[in-house]
């Protein structure tokens, strides 16, 4: 191995057919997780042989084979012919182009689709560039979202007195919480919004609600069924922990099935992957005065703790292993409640990453 790079969220092209005067003829642009692998390989290693062992590899992970070529035929025209895959991939040619010099060389483009729709692309070039060096390239590009929060802003933040107002008016509302990709696990940055719910329903103490899940429509419909529902379980188990009683809470979960945008686009999946909150009593919110504060449990913002609001007031917190709700439990035991309560519900993962993919198919 010479060079070795990956980044968590990039964009790569992967070729679909062989190149032409300008460039790729044939080609998918996709964005994810990217790695680049470049191998020297040794003179008594043929491209057949290199590029036959990525093959089976490949094909006994569960891939296919989209396109592969042998010598010319992997051209149009003769002539160097390079082109930029990856502008992240650190290969010897200015501007990070991808050589393709054929005589004697190969190439495979290969894709795994999971069962919860993720998709991983591999490309291996193997041609004779430098002399009698063989170097053999490696793309790899699987399609997992990129991780968003970085940026911090309250704009458009959820707030108990919006939700009463949407309730008032609509009866439900959407919660569009910031999920980790195919977990029903709610992150430390979407308690707060949580947290105004439990607020409103402490306001209104004979206000009951629905809980619905609802995700995209990427992966199959038993899979969304179940994601969906851990999502919705999750909020529940964050308002059990701040003393909102189990028979105020009602639970449903829709996987795909009742969509508000396209599918088609990241936009459009991600308004679909949302916990929506019905109302289940009708004339609450409107005909009654909200509780004073001080009657209820105070949820007084405490300082941050490592970057994490902190959702407890003055008063201890109330162990978890006595039964009793608490509206003061820490903001990292509620993250752990609500962990606690999904745990069974989501166990799918993406178990086989793009770097044990491609790296681990070659020894030494």
């Amino acid at each position: 191995m010479d060079t070795y790079k990956t980044a968590q969220f990039d964009e790569v092209t992967i070729p679909l057919g062989p190149l032409g005067k300008n460039g790729l003829i044939r080609s998918e642009t996709i964005q994810g997780k990217a790695t680049y692998i470049s191998y020297k390989v040794p003179q008594d290693r043929s491209p057949l042989e290199f590029i036959s062992n990525y093959q089976q590899a490949l094909q006994r992970a569960g891939f296919r084979i989209l396109w592969q070529c042998a010598n010319r035929s992997c051209r149009t025209q003769d002539g160097d012919i390079s082109t930029t895959l990856w502008r992240g991939a650190p290969t010897r040619r200015d501007g990070n182009s991808e050589p393709f010099l054929f005589e004697n060389g190969r190439m495979l483009t290969a894709e795994h689709r999971a069962a919860n729709g993720v998709r991983t692309l591999v490309f291996i070039n193997d041609n004779t560039e430098f002399g009698s060096s063989q170097i053999a390239s490696v793309y790899a590009v699987q399609t997992v979202p990129m991780q968003s929060g970085m940026v911090g802003s309250d704009a458009g933040q959820l707030t108990s007195q919006g939700m009463a107002s949407a309730l008032a008016r609509q009866g439900r509302f959407a919660m569009r919480l910031p999920f980790d990709f195919n977990q029903a696990t709610l992150r430390p940055d979407a308690l707060p919004t949580v947290v105004e719910l439990a607020r409103l329903m402490q306001q209104y103490p004979a206000l009951r609600v629905r809980l619905e899940g609802h995700t995209d429509r990427v992966g199959t419909d038993a899979y969304n069924q179940k994601l969906s529902l851990g999502r919705a379980q999750a909020v529940k188990a964050v308002l059990l922990a701040q003393g909102i009683t189990g028979p105020r809470i009602e639970v449903a979960a829709f996987g795909a099935t009742r969509p508000v945008a396209s599918n088609d686009t990241d936009e459009g999946r991600a308004q679909n992957r949302r916990v929506e909150v019905v109302d289940l009593t009708p004339g609450v919110i409107s005909a009654v005065t909200p509780t004073p504060a001080g009657v209820t449990p105070a949820m007084a913002a405490a300082p941050s703790m490592n970057g994490m609001p902190a959702m407890g007031g003055n008063a201890p917190a109330t162990p978890r292993n006595t039964g009793t709700p608490s509206a003061n439990i820490p903001g990292s035991e509620l993250a752990g409640t609500a962990a606690d309560a999904v745990r069974d519900e989501t166990n799918y993962q993406v178990r086989q990453g793009v770097r044990g993919l491609v790296r681990g198919f070659f020894g030494n």
